[in-house]
């Protein structure tokens, strides 16, 4: 694959904080897909009403306009479960076909979705106390792992990815993201040989996506701010 720029050498932008957050899972499903982008960071964080009145002018939504990408081509995409699918279909390897996959795939997509909301709520340098960031470490996440891994062994039991594929697809590196930044990130990598020691496995293979790994290697991932157990406030 070549990634896709225009031929006017374009790349995609993406708007967001210089954080892996909400935005990573876009940055990741344009890496697994060979579209080429750049990051557009947020000034500060919180973001200036200047810098909420630029990303207005570009998503054009009165209420959040971030994580935003703007695709070679010039077209517009915003809010998270939209956009990163959105992307996906302009690719030829991450949008599965059949029914069951695509249906399949939402409801990954809505599980790493409730993940990541859960452990939002958790942050205890954000507001959260320690006693709800310590039910978080002890038995959502673990919840969370244990049925994203019943689904990955029963779905597609002969693949070593979550649907019948033999390359990664859109679900894999929305839950990717979900059990690394979300999950093992901000405990500990033994979380996932705990509860989930397929998904251990998976992960190492979602890795070794050549997208995905050259974007792992990159400076620009490099730079950003990870997630870490300090906001579990370890």
């Amino acid at each position: 694959h070549h990634p896709s720029t225009m031929a006017n050498g374009n790349k995609a932008k993406v708007y967001y904080y210089k954080a892996t957050g909400r935005g990573n899972q876009l940055r990741l499903v344009l890496a697994a897909g060979n579209i080429e982008f750049e990051d557009v960071y947020s000034v500060g964080f919180p973001p200036t009403e200047k810098q909420r009145e630029s990303w207005r002018a570009i998503g054009g939504n009165t209420t959040t306009n971030i994580p935003m990408v703007v695709m070679p081509n010039g077209k517009v995409y915003t809010q998270s479960s939209a956009a990163i699918r959105a992307v996906a279909r302009t690719t030829s390897n991450l949008m599965p076909t059949s029914q069951d996959d695509l249906y399949m795939t939402d409801k990954l997509l809505a599980d790493a979705e409730d993940l990541r909301s859960n452990a939002y709520k958790a942050f205890v340098p954000w507001g959260a106390s320690e006693e709800s960031a310590n039910k978080f470490a002890e038995k959502e996440m673990p919840n969370h792992l244990i049925n994203l891994e019943r689904q990955f062994n029963e779905y597609a039991p002969d693949s070593p990815y979550f649907l019948h594929s033999s390359s990664v697809t859109l679900a894999d590196v929305v839950v990717y993201d979900a059990v690394t930044s979300f999950a093992s990130n901000l405990v500990h990598e033994d979380i996932l040989e705990q509860h989930a020691p397929n998904l251990k496995k998976w992960v190492k293979q979602v890795e070794k996506d050549p997208g995905i790994a050259s974007y792992l290697s990159s400076e620009a991932y490099n730079e950003i701010m990870k997630f870490s157990p300090q906001l579990l406030g370890k």
